[in-house]
């Protein structure tokens, strides 16, 4: 009987906070609707939505359009989101301490915990509305511009796997090159290990491949998911050749599935007019009819050496095998998820500083912890020793490194560019996004924001 009471006294806590936060959060919610703030953001995300993709011009194609709709008019509407949450989320605390209205609440009493939950998920509310919004509007527009003469020729709107050659990892062929180095004595003065492996990781993503006429590179593919013999599989090369020549330009691109006694397909390449080689095959094509769950991908280069240059590829990026992935609708709903998740974290950061300082201060700090962000990586990184061991500096770079981690983990999926290019958002990463940003970060933020609000003996009436 004891232990039955003990949990019916639980049950009811739980339930007297799940209401309180509640309460809280429809209280945020009306108060945010009820601003002018709010409806004047509707406007200007409505003229985005509608105007934008009439004021910026494309290539004048289809293709040109889609991107255009997609990449900017998300994309802006996004940033106005951005910016908009943030400075919303620093003033749902400060605006109340300095005018001393969040004392009205602390008669419940109301924990600082229920307080920052129930605004937090306001903001969650009214951004998930927002994003939805913005989405459906864009895809209506494409839908309506389907109708129009070629869109629907020229425009798939599909949703793939993106399988990309096997080979080491940029980790660690920073390692191998680091061993060489070393050996030969020709490490860089003034960095740590770390520094250099940063530096030789960053170079081996964007490291190219040179193909000489006559020469053939391989690769290999793993696919995520193998294919059955009614399937389509979409083969994607970009490159880079110097431009004078590349009309002369041809290739061979021989496909051979991983089945045994399949038959490879050839297909001739002479169109590199453009930078990037799309083609499809059909896997009945490959006479077989067991699934296929690999490729081999052999490219040639047959041009005249005497007429024409070498075609560079950057390997890790430039060369793709495609398959299909689920339907773009819900692929765009991804899309819309990771950037509502994205959101939910700057909510999450703009409450913490409002609870940390007043208002101007909170804006100030997020805006430039924003910039720190927009710039990345680039200047964090390439820090030498002497840098590091300057007092004065270090507190900026340690400041600097914390925002770029925290910021790589957001931001290192850019959802628009896949749904622009036909690619699936994969589940593991979509997931990671999802813990990153609306779990481990947010949590994080909300403890530093909880415990200065008890400091402060906002939230307790004492």
């Amino acid at each position: 009987m004891a232990r039955h009471s003990r949990w019916r006294i639980f049950l009811k806590s739980d339930v007297k906070t799940i209401r309180k936060i509640f309460g809280i959060l429809v209280i945020s919610l009306r108060a945010a609707l009820r601003a002018k703030t709010v409806f004047a953001l509707l406007m200007l995300m409505a003229a985005c939505v509608t105007l934008l993709p009439a004021v910026i011009k494309g290539d004048g194609t289809p293709e040109g359009d889609c991107r255009i709709l997609v990449m900017y008019t998300i994309g802006f509407a996004f940033a106005i989101l951005c910016l908009a949450t943030l400075w919303a989320a620093c003033a749902l605390f400060a605006a109340e301490i300095d005018n001393q209205n969040i004392q009205l609440s602390a008669v419940k009493p109301v924990r600082a915990f229920d307080f920052w939950l129930g605004k937090w998920l306001a903001l969650l509310v009214l951004n998930g509305m927002l994003i939805m919004a913005v989405y459906s509007a864009v895809y209506a527009q494409i839908r309506w511009k389907q109708r129009q003469a070629g869109w629907r020729e020229s425009v798939q709107l599909v949703s793939r796997h993106i399988a990309r050659p096997i080979l080491p990892t940029p980790r660690e062929e920073a390692l191998e090159t680091y061993s060489f180095l070393e050996k030969q004595k020709a490490l860089p003065d003034g960095f740590s290990k770390a520094q250099v492996l940063r530096t030789l990781a960053d170079k081996a993503r964007e490291r190219y491949t040179i193909v000489n006429p006559g020469d053939s590179v391989e690769w290999r593919f793993a696919l995520a998911r193998p294919v059955a013999t009614n399937e389509i599989v979409t083969v994607r090369i970009r490159f880079d050749t110097e431009y004078s020549t590349r009309t002369q330009v041809a290739g061979l691109c021989r496909l051979a599935p991983d089945v045994p006694g399949a038959q490879a397909v050839e297909i001739p390449l002479s169109d590199f007019s453009l930078n990037e080689i799309v083609f499809d095959v059909s896997c009945e094509a490959f006479g077989t009819t067991k699934s296929i769950s690999g490729f081999n991908l052999v490219f040639t280069h047959t041009g005249d050496p005497a007429k024409t240059s070498a075609v560079m590829l950057r390997f890790r990026k430039d060369v793709a095998v495609l398959t299909q992935g689920g339907t773009f609708e819900a692929n765009l709903v991804r899309s819309a998820i990771i950037h509502w998740s994205i959101l939910a974290l700057l909510a999450a950061f703009g409450l913490t500083l409002s609870a940390c300082f007043s208002l101007p201060v909170a804006v100030f700090i997020s805006t430039l912890l924003l910039l720190l962000v927009m710039v990345g990586t680039s200047v964090t990184e390439v820090v030498s020793q002497e840098d590091e061991k300057e007092w004065l500096q270090r507190p900026g770079i340690i400041v600097s490194r914390m925002v770029s981690t925290v910021a790589q983990h957001a931001i290192r999926m850019d959802p628009l560019d896949a749904i622009i290019n036909g690619e699936r958002i994969e589940t593991a990463p979509f997931m990671d996004a999802l813990l990153w940003n609306l779990l481990v970060v947010p949590s994080g933020f909300a403890l530093c924001g909880i415990l200065i609000l008890r400091r402060r003996e906002l939230a307790s009436g004492d």
